[in-house]
């Protein structure tokens, strides 16, 4: 099981369907999958390989599809509409895309979904700030009260508003924030010590146990250059 703060958004490269289960035993076989954030489950995508989105809370795109989400956890999406797509996500697949027509696939790949109605948000420009920072100044951090000292109201009142606008507080978002620039510095030279050390973790062990439980993959397989591509764009 594995589980993380994206939403996220599954599809089979193949004709076979992909079988998800959560921890509340529900399931759902689908060529395409929408999940939501905190949901912990495991995939069997062995027979149709698989394409997985995340999108996090700075995305415009994370917060239409949580609105389709609703209360539910994970939901089916129509497949077929991504069938214009597929030599776009054929090459995507095969790393020929750079960053840009890459950037532009995803947000085609979005709107095709049938449900995808664009929402009108109004947020908070103090709690973007801070969550641009999070993400963009590692492996230097900061303490919630320097972030909030930073854009000049009190710990208290950035957590209540990270978490009112973002759907996840200041210290899960910060979490993800390292597992997202651990998983670009694993295919590196660099040990697992220095990669832990480098996102703020006080050892490797620490590192692996919550990259696992987010992800589902151990480090190791990560920097396996002849199994995964990582890319960072």
């Amino acid at each position: 099981m594995s589980r993380r703060h994206a939403v996220t958004i599954l599809y089979a490269l193949h004709d076979a369907p992909l079988h998800v289960d959560t921890e509340d035993g529900s399931q759902l076989s689908a060529a395409a999958v929408l999940i939501a954030p905190h949901v912990a489950r495991s995939l069997d995508a062995r027979d149709a390989g698989v394409l997985s989105f995340n999108l996090d809370q700075l995305s415009y795109e994370y917060h239409a599809l949580m609105r389709m989400l609703g209360d539910r956890a994970m939901m089916a999406i129509d497949a077929s509409h991504f069938r214009a797509l597929r030599r776009e996500l054929s090459a995507f697949c095969d790393g020929v895309l750079d960053c840009g027509m890459a950037y532009r696939l995803f947000n085609q790949f979005v709107r095709a979904i049938v449900e995808y109605r664009p929402p009108n948000l109004l947020v908070d420009m103090r709690v973007l700030h801070v969550a641009n920072r999070v993400m963009m100044e590692l492996p230097l951090t900061h303490t919630i009260e320097e972030l909030a000292d930073n854009v000049g109201i009190s710990a208290d009142r950035l957590r209540h508003l990270f978490a009112e606008q973002l759907g996840v507080s200041l210290k899960s978002y910060m979490l993800w924030a390292k597992m997202r620039r651990a998983a670009l510095l694993f295919p590196t030279r660099r040990s697992l010590t220095e990669i832990a050390h480098s996102v703020g973790f006080a050892d490797s062990a620490h590192l692996t146990r919550t990259f696992k439980s987010y992800f589902g993959l151990t480090p190791s397989f990560l920097a396996d250059p002849t199994r995964v591509e990582v890319r960072g764009c």
